[in-house]
């Protein structure tokens, strides 16, 4: 009887140390779905913004995201619009765009960078605005959360720092 006991016992912790392993991969889809139905979304500061539009320039694509507005003077971090420029392997080697932010259809700003062949080398570009709405940058790289260009994935993102409302 005793020995049944410690069986029952051990198959018992067994189980229960299994069970502890495998739920999580059987819930998460559940966890996800719960998760998404808040509408709980990543703050744009740390996404970029939603898309806002996407310009065609012949094998290559540059999405334009919503501007990120400051909220508060307290923050650290200043309103920016950022670009997206994709695939990689479709942009020339020196990229230098006009882009219209708002639509318009006139050039807010043109962007100049090196595309480099090492996905790890460090990048920098040039903005030059054309109208009053974005901040000039020179030769910056990730200089700040609101001021920067960046290889991700298959793509090169680029943040230019607005000018106040």
């Amino acid at each position: 009887m005793k020995r049944l006991t410690s069986v029952l016992g051990y198959t018992a912790a067994a189980l229960t140390i299994l069970a502890a392993v495998l739920l999580p991969f059987l819930l998460f889809n559940l966890f996800i779905w719960g998760v998404a139905a808040t509408g709980v979304r990543i703050d744009p500061l740390y996404s970029g913004g939603d898309p806002l539009r996407t310009i065609e320039k012949g094998g290559y694509q540059v999405v334009v995201h919503q501007p990120v507005w400051r909220r508060s003077p307290l923050e650290r971090t200043h309103s920016f619009v950022q670009l997206t420029w994709k695939p990689v392997s479709a942009l020339p080697a020196r990229v230098s765009d006009e882009i219209d932010l708002d639509g318009d259809g006139n050039p807010d700003l043109r962007a100049a960078f090196d595309v480099p062949s090492d996905p790890k080398a460090a990048l920098r570009v040039d903005v030059t605005p054309l109208t009053g709405r974005v901040e000039p940058m020179t030769g910056v790289g990730k200089q700040s959360f609101s001021c920067l260009i960046a290889r991700v994935n298959d793509s090169i993102v680029l943040r230019v720092p607005l000018r106040a409302r």
